[in-house]
């Protein structure tokens, strides 16, 4: 088993190598037009930054940045408003151009909610080229949960982009500290059940992301 996951984290830190993806972050209030922050490079963080009536800021990393087997992550991005009305926002997290893996993979979610207000709720999904692999959503006042969900996918061929979105609805003054990720691992073969101990490693990986930010939100 040691041999087959240390295989599989080669293989994702050398495809990883060859080219790295970039972040960028889109966000938009209440349904109207997304605003889009692009950057150049495959780890990036935006704000604090206002937009409609929310104060945001986090980070994305994803190929090139992020370590193996994580495809994107989204993490400690903090919302905040002093709105007494309830909005909505939604706001993604895309990696752009990924090279990684191709074909079927056994993918893993984690969405993580340390801070949510009472009242408020958000939805955390993940996707590929559009297509939702998973998603979680909290109910505030939250602090410190988790969801954790695994999946087969055949996934397109390099380069294909993901995200992680945002959804969050509002009922006045607050905010919310939220997390997601995603990361893959090959199939080894046609025997069923043959990759699961890369897919325990992959969410081995996600809750450990998830475990340490809410230890640097507690510092």
């Amino acid at each position: 088993m040691r041999r087959l996951l240390l295989t599989t984290t080669a293989l994702l830190l050398a495809c990883a190598s060859t080219q790295a993806a970039t972040v960028s972050f889109q966000a938009r209030e209440d349904g109207g037009a997304f605003t889009t922050i692009p950057t150049p490079n495959s780890f990036s963080t935006v704000g604090p930054v206002t937009f409609g009536d929310f104060l945001v800021s986090g980070t994305g990393a994803t190929q090139g940045a992020a370590v193996a087997p994580t495809i994107l992550s989204a993490q400690t991005i903090d919302f905040q408003t002093t709105s007494a009305t309830g909005h909505t926002l939604d706001f993604n997290v895309f990696g752009n151009g990924i090279t990684g893996l191709t074909g079927l993979a056994l993918l893993a979610s984690h969405f993580d909610a340390t801070a949510l207000s009472a009242g408020w709720t958000a939805t955390v999904s993940t996707d590929i080229n559009g297509t939702i692999i998973n998603t979680g959503t909290f109910v505030g006042p939250q602090s410190g949960g988790s969801d954790f969900t695994l999946n087969g996918f055949v996934l397109p061929s390099v380069p294909f982009n993901a995200s992680v979105d945002f959804h969050i609805v509002t009922n006045g003054v607050g905010g919310a500290n939220l997390g997601g990720a995603l990361a893959a691992s090959a199939v080894p073969g046609p025997i069923v059940g043959a990759g699961l101990p890369g897919l325990i490693a992959a969410g081995m990986f996600l809750v450990g992301l998830g475990r340490r930010r809410r230890q640097r939100l507690v510092a």
